[in-house]
């Protein structure tokens, strides 16, 4: 983030070809601290197209099971969720 949005976002570098099980490996205690610190009252949850195995634009194998899988994984915060 920038300005006033700064600290408020949250990157992570993954390595090429990463697959549903080591995606949510790394997903999962990521997410669990960042809840914890930011504490949020609502979540924005965006799937990207580009992570799915065989998308032209991106370099990762997650299926839509991994990315199902994330979205239970928030869902399970009970926290008003918007996925895009």
């Amino acid at each position: 983030g920038d300005q006033k949005g700064k600290y408020y976002s949250v990157n992570f570098p993954l390595e090429d070809g990463i697959d549903d099980k080591n995606f949510l490996a790394v997903f999962k205690p990521v997410i669990s601290k960042i809840m914890e610190v930011f504490r949020p009252g609502a979540i924005v949850l965006q799937c990207g197209a580009d992570s799915l195995t065989g998308d032209r634009l991106g370099c990762f194998n997650v299926t839509l099971r991994g990315h199902g899988e994330c979205v239970r994984y928030m869902k399970s915060y009970g926290l008003p969720l918007l996925v895009l």
